[in-house]
């Protein structure tokens, strides 16, 4: 009697394929691995083998979705920033107070990596990229909500107070933990800072403190 061991259920004792991701979700792997890594290691966590090797794909793959570690980290940029302007967007749609936005800017640029990459993306002639369009249109609107929530209304106003909250937030994000100490800010004192420089920027109206 010839018995076909591999006949059971049809099978033949192969394991079922895995999926195929599409190139949307490799991508899209391949950033969440990224900025992972940028969190717990720093610009080193961005290099192409350790990525694809913590992401599960090939070297070759991820390359051929970001063309390079460049392409990979404009990318990352691009995606993370997008978050930011949209998490902005939100917060100032809440009509909460501009302080609260303050802290988020501050906790989104000057922790996780951000203000590094955003940094070397800028020193780094070779790899410098002009936003995206997408990019422009947010910042855009995040400045015209902004300025709604003024007393004067004044879209110049609220352009120069993001940019001064977002400076300040990527300086500290990028000098860290040295220029805490050298000015002998504790974590409580870092954690005021926003507050401090809402109230410097001058009194704009009752619940928004610029």
């Amino acid at each position: 009697m010839n018995v076909n061991s591999g006949s059971a259920g049809g099978t033949g004792g192969r394991k079922p394929r895995r999926r195929r991701r599409t190139p949307e979700e490799a991508r899209e792997l391949v950033l969440d691995t990224a900025e992972r890594r940028l969190k717990s290691k720093g610009l080193e966590g961005l290099n192409i083998v350790g990525v694809a090797r913590e992401a599960g794909i090939s070297h070759a793959t991820l390359l051929h979705h970001f063309g390079s570690s460049a392409g990979m980290r404009q990318a990352l940029v691009e995606r993370m920033t997008r978050r930011l302007i949209s998490e902005a967007l939100a917060t100032l749609g809440q009509e909460a107070e501009v302080t609260t936005l303050f802290h988020d800017l501050f906790e989104v640029f000057s922790t996780g990596g951000h203000a590094k990459l955003l940094a070397w993306m800028n020193i780094e002639a070779a790899h410098r990229a002009p936003p995206s369009p997408e990019i422009r249109a947010g910042f855009a609107e995040l400045i015209d909500t902004a300025a709604r929530q003024l007393p004067n209304g004044d879209p110049e106003s609220a352009r120069n107070i993001l940019v001064l909250v977002v400076a300040a937030a990527i300086g500290l994000g990028i000098a860290g933990e040295g220029l805490l100490a050298l000015a002998g800010m504790d974590d409580a004192a870092r954690a005021a800072f926003p507050d401090w420089l809402a109230g410097r920027i001058g009194d704009r109206g009752p619940g928004l403190q610029l």
